[in-house]
């Protein structure tokens, strides 16, 4: 969870393993929803995908098995059609 809230913090890319695939993903609100699951909305820019394709992603923290920061590779701002008020997160723990 640290690393994921540092990764939003200072705009950095990380490499997750979700479901078994890596995957490059700019972060952008992690947080709890209603049901007290935990969730990642990031923007997958790299890897691959159980949908083929790259493009925003839900990822629940418990199917994450690994996090690391992507050392030297930053995202200049938040993607322009990022939704602050996330519906599915309902308690923020850090966002852009």
């Amino acid at each position: 969870m640290k690393t994921i809230v540092d990764a939003i913090k200072h705009k950095q890319k990380i490499v997750v393993v979700y479901k078994g695939l890596p995957r490059i993903i700019e972060p952008h609100i992690v947080g709890a929803a209603a049901n007290s699951n935990e969730y990642v909305r990031g923007f997958q820019t790299d890897g691959t995908s159980c949908t083929e394709e790259h493009g925003w992603k839900l990822m629940n923290l418990q199917a994450i098995q690994m996090v690391s920061l992507l050392p030297n590779q930053f995202f200049p701002k938040a993607r322009n059609d990022f939704k602050r008020n996330d519906p599915l997160i309902t308690t923020v723990y850090a966002t852009l």
